[in-house]
This record gives structure tokens, C-alpha cells and sequence, in this order.
């Protein structure tokens, strides 16, 4: 059965949803795992002696706000070699989603984002791009110390937004991150980028046509 909620028959106003909170990695930005495609990769090319799995550890750690960004890198043994700025320059915009956002809030849909990040990190990124002028609100688990897909982010959202669930539509690529949403009494689609992944849990987005238009139905 499916967790989902149909964006077509929302009871809330009649007219869609207030909040459309888009998940950073794999929806904002290109890269869904970035720690795999970006970061670990990074830092191999500046000799970091860590393991995969020591690097992941490292980088939970800092995305739940228990590590600075210098200290990680200090503790990835590669200060000095490494920084925040020639890091995200690594980052690529999914452009065609942020224009998909814009026509949400040129419609008087806001626009959010709920993404587990380094605060450096984040907030580098939306400087870089620009995107305050379209996503009003951030909630990072850097910031609050909490990660999806732990129910505690999701309330923070909430409150931050000053909404109901039934209000929200929630975009991410990972399901248990739309499972948690879904339990909370959100709206959720799935955003695949690009591959064909279909949930069977729910509404589903290949590219950001797709996208436009289950965010648009009314």
C-alpha cells in the first residue's frame, strides 16, 4: 500500500500545497550521494589515509553538527591541502529543478529545503547559487543536529514553516526520507534524476518535467 498522498485531491485549500521542501543532494544539487561521488574522491587525490568507512563516520559526524568543517578536514588529516570553498566548488546546480521551483513561487508556493549537511557547507552552496532568492527556508541537520530520516528534523521543519503536514509536499531521492515524511502526514515524490527507479511507496520523478508536473495538478 501506499504511503503517498494524491496531489490532486489535496483537501487542504483546494489549490495545492503551500511548502514544497526539496532535499538537497540529488534534487538541488546533482550528486544524491555526495559523499561517495564528491568527497571521498576529493580527498583520495589529497592523501587522505582514511577508509571509506572512517571518512563516512567522519562526515555523519559533522553533518550532525558534532564537528566543524576545519575539524574534519583536521581530522581527515588533510588541513592545509583541503577547504570548504575548493570542495563545493565540486557541487553542480540541477538547474532545471531550481527553475521548476521558480515557477512554484511565482505561483505563491514556497519554497524550502530539508537536507542532512554540513552548515559550512550549505550555506557555501546557496551563496555560490543564489538560491535565497528562491528557497526561503533552510533546515540542515548540521544546524539542528538531527539527520533524516529520525522524526526530530521533521517536526523542526514543521515549526519552522509554521504549517501542517497536510500542507507540505516533499521531495527527496531517498525513500526512507519520504517514509518518515509520509508517517508525519506529508505529501512525498520520489525525484530520481534522471535513472528509472520507480517507488512503489510513492509518486515518482524522472527528470524535472516530471517533477512540474505532479507539483502542478491540481
Amino acid at each position: 500500500m501506499s504511503n503517498s498522498r494524491d496531489l490532486s485531491t489535496d483537501p487542504t485549500d483546494g489549490t495545492g500545497p503551500s511548502w514544497v521542501v526539496l532535499d538537497a543532494m540529488g534534487v538541488i544539487y546533482e550528486h544524491g550521494d555526495d559523499v561517495q561521488h564528491l568527497l571521498i574522491p576529493y580527498l583520495r587525490t589529497h592523501s587522505c589515509p582514511l577508509d571509506d568507512n572512517e571518512i563516512r563516520a567522519l562526515y555523519i559526524a559533522c553533518s550532525l553538527g558534532e564537528l566543524s568543517s576545519t575539524e574534519f578536514w583536521r581530522r581527515a588529516e588533510v588541513y592545509g591541502a583541503c577547504s570548504d570553498d575548493d570542495y563545493c566548488q565540486l557541487h553542480r546546480l540541477n538547474e532545471a529543478v531550481i527553475d521548476v521551483a521558480r515557477e512554484m513561487v511565482a505561483r505563491d508556493v514556497r519554497i524550502a529545503c530539508l537536507s542532512n549537511d554540513v552548515t559550512e557547507w550549505s550555506r557555501l552552496l546557496r551563496r555560490r547559487f543564489g538560491l535565497d532568492e528562491v528557497i526561503s527556508e533552510w533546515v540542515i541537520s548540521g544546524d539542528e543536529r538531527v539527520r533524516k530520516p529520525a522524526r526530530g528534523i521533521y517536526h523542526v521543519l514543521l515549526r519552522r514553516l509554521g504549517c501542517d503536514a497536510g500542507d507540505v509536499v516533499f521531495v527527496d531521492d531517498g525513500e526512507a526520507n519520504l517514509d518518515a515524511a509520509a508517517r508525519e502526514g506529508m505529501w512525498t515524490v520520489m525525484y530520481t534524476g534522471g535513472d528509472e527507479r520507480r517507488s512503489l511507496r510513492h509518486r515518482s520523478a524522472s527528470s524535472p518535467a516530471e517533477l512540474r508536473a505532479l507539483l502542478s495538478m491540481r
